[in-house]
């Protein structure tokens, strides 16, 4: 290990002024806060809270929004600690600022350059700190091992594809690894793939995105959209990718025989692919129009969300959705969203991003192999909605149950806790 943190500090010492080249061009892109960039080279841009503090890190949006009621119940548990979650996204902040006003402290994480995270370790000087996930930054786990802080990895996730390639560096991902007091493993398979790559201590945890929140709503949109969408029925395909929309789209057209007036809320995982939909709907002779500039009247056969945070708006407006990035090998996207809103949840067979989860709720949800089963199964479902409405409410359950687990995980961590 020695010999690997010599070679890989100082790579990071000579490739630093170019990382901050790259700082500036992610600023340019929107991608970095102006105010905020000193955060990127470990220099604080708040004052440490005197007590025990304990570091949460966690990547984007999905590990933020996964910690969210976590960190709740570990503040409203142990309101002496206080709590620190450092991001590396904008976007993630943002989810932050919304949903931990008063439970955490903010910052962004800096980056991997050896000065640079020993200047944030040396500030914070946390008592625990804990990883969501995949975030095996070198210098990040060396220097916080270094400095005799406890680190845990929580909510472990290794993708096939990334065991395969840690697998042909296990002498690498050993030395990673071994500087973890424990990692905390989503289930038996990843518990495994941990071992098998060189962690000494693993435990069980409860899939962290279980302990989810329910999307937010504003109330006054929701009612509007309820009005204007009375009597028709609907359908939401979320967080869909390129090559989804024909599937769908074509999907939508043999539905509309049976069912006439309805209506599909398209949602792409980019926004910004928006325009390439609507040319897709105009190709198909399907009439849409976009949620930003217009709402949809008797005539609009596809209704498309273009913007990022209303996902808990359309969930609320049908009790079908389909989960996107799983008809094509994206990997799927988070079930438990609809879930919680007590929706029947369809996926395609590309889910390896949630199987876990996906694993969990098979009992609840619609696992779909094509284009044909997917028709089939919302059909039934449009046809009758008391079945639609038993199966969401068997997946709410579902998640409830797991989420329940949350209570002995916060009492984990704590234990962990340096006095």
């Amino acid at each position: 290990m020695t010999v690997l943190f010599f070679l890989y500090r100082w790579v990071s010492v000579f490739i630093s002024p170019f990382v901050r080249l790259w700082v500036c061009y992610r600023l340019r892109l929107g991608l970095e806060e102006k105010g905020r960039l000193p955060e990127r080279y470990g220099v604080s841009s708040l004052s440490r809270p005197s007590g025990h503090l304990v570091w949460f890190h966690a990547a984007s949006v999905g590990e933020t929004v996964s910690l969210v009621p976590l960190l709740k119940l570990y503040k409203e548990r142990y309101p002496d600690h206080q709590l620190l979650l450092t991001t590396t996204t904008v976007t993630a902040h943002r989810i932050a600022k919304e949903r931990l006003e008063g439970v955490c402290l903010h910052q962004y994480i800096p980056f991997d350059v050896n000065v640079w995270v020993r200047r944030f370790l040396r500030f914070w000087q946390p008592n625990a700190a804990i990883l969501t996930e995949s975030e095996l930054w070198p210098n990040l786990i060396w220097q916080t091992k270094r400095q005799g802080i406890p680190l845990i990895l929580l909510n472990a996730r290794l993708s096939d594809r990334s065991y395969r390639r840690w697998c042909r560096f296990r002498f690498l991902s050993k030395a990673l690894l071994e500087n973890f007091d424990v990692c905390l493993a989503p289930s038996n398979t990843i518990a495994n793939r941990l071992k098998h790559l060189g962690a000494p201590m693993i435990q069980p945890c409860p899939p962290l995105k279980f302990a989810a929140e329910p999307l937010p709503v504003n109330l006054e949109k929701l009612e509007k959209f309820q009005s204007l969408l009375s009597g028709r029925p609907v359908w939401v395909a979320a967080s869909t990718h390129l090559g989804e929309e024909k599937i769908l789209l074509s999907a939508h057209q043999v539905l509309k025989k049976k069912f006439p007036e309805l209506l599909m809320i398209l949602v792409p995982r980019h926004p910004n692919r928006a325009q390439e939909i609507v040319q897709l709907c105009e190709e198909a002779k399907e009439t849409a129009c976009l949620y930003s500039h217009q709402e949809p009247n008797d005539e609009t056969s596809v209704f498309i969300g273009d913007t990022i945070g209303d996902l808990g708006l359309f969930f609320r407006l049908s009790k079908i959705v389909f989960i996107g990035g799983s008809l094509v090998p994206t990997g799927g996207h988070n079930p438990i969203e609809p879930a919680l809103l007590k929706c029947a949840v369809l996926y395609g067979p590309h889910h390896y991003n949630f199987r876990e989860v996906c694993e969990a709720l098979k009992d609840a949800t619609f696992p779909i192999d094509n284009d044909q089963e997917l028709v089939t199964i919302v059909s039934n479902l449009l046809d009758n909605a008391h079945a639609a409405q038993q199966i969401g409410d068997r997946a709410f359950h579902v998640v409830q149950a797991q989420a329940q687990s949350l209570q002995g995980l916060v009492k984990l961590l704590a234990g962990y806790v340096k006095y």
